[in-house]
């Protein structure tokens, strides 16, 4: 494992986004954004537009990452197709799975966008990145380990802080119809960022069967999304003609974002 990466330090412009997002991301708060985008009425477009969109947009809260979002996509699609060069479905996956990042667009403040995702409506764990400033946030110390959550209620049941995750998962299940990306690969989109629970071990109480599979699947993506931040950020025209193909058999159609 290469240690150099997700190292976060103080005093840093991570420190800064993280604290914004530690302190407004209460349950509350969660509720009401997922209300405020559950009827996607904010603009039509295609998905090849969504990731031209990125073109623009660094990752504030990344501190291994300095490109723009949309490089970093084809680096973790590119990963993909070199160990499953086959396997068209994932190489888009790791295409896409950024792409509700689109929310900058929309006015959102980067905390509402980027970074690692915890569980509110329940205890924080101390495994969350720069922990401390948890302590900022109007529901530390309201809630017991479960919460307003029962065991073994499922990941679904969960409300998880609010950014591209669930956001890009939201476009993708209410356009069912019009795109080809299956349900497993629906939830490696929607759990991506969730570290506290794929990667350090938290909120094991509230799974349920199913679960397990999903965390097998988002910690196997994880290994491209990752490490492909090493990768060189030359993409090539012959490497986006290969994806623009493949956008087009998995999402001919326009969506609703």
């Amino acid at each position: 494992m290469n240690t150099s990466l997700r190292v976060y330090e103080t005093d840093t412009p991570q420190h800064k986004l993280y604290s914004d997002m530690h302190r407004n991301q209460t349950l509350d708060y969660v509720l009401d954004k997922k209300e405020k985008y559950s009827s996607l009425n904010n603009k039509k477009m295609y998905m090849k537009d969504a990731l031209a969109a990125l073109d623009t947009f660094v990752d504030p809260s990344d501190p291994d990452l300095d490109e723009e979002n949309s490089i970093h996509a084809y680096q973790t699609a590119e990963r993909i197709r070199r160990i499953h060069p086959l396997n068209k479905e994932l190489q888009l996956v790791g295409l896409i799975h950024d792409l509700g990042k689109v929310l900058f667009t929309f006015g959102e403040p980067d905390w509402a966008v980027v970074g690692d995702t915890y569980v509110v409506g329940c205890d924080f764990p101390k495994s969350i990145v720069y922990y401390e400033t948890m302590k900022e946030n109007s529901d530390f110390d309201k809630y017991d380990k479960n919460g307003i959550y029962s065991e073994k209620c499922g990941l679904e049941n969960l409300n998880i802080s609010f950014g591209h995750d669930e956001y890009l998962y939201q476009v993708l299940k209410q356009n069912e119809g019009k795109h080809k990306i299956s349900k497993p690969n629906l939830d490696v989109i929607r759990y991506h960022s969730f570290y506290p629970w794929h990667t350090s071990g938290e909120y094991k109480q509230f799974m349920r069967d199913g679960d397990q599979v999903i965390l097998k699947n988002v910690n196997y993506f994880n290994n491209f999304d990752l490490y492909s931040k090493e990768d060189s950020p030359d993409i090539s025209d012959e490497i986006k003609e290969y994806y623009s193909q493949i956008l087009d058999e998995y999402f001919p159609e326009i969506l609703q974002w």
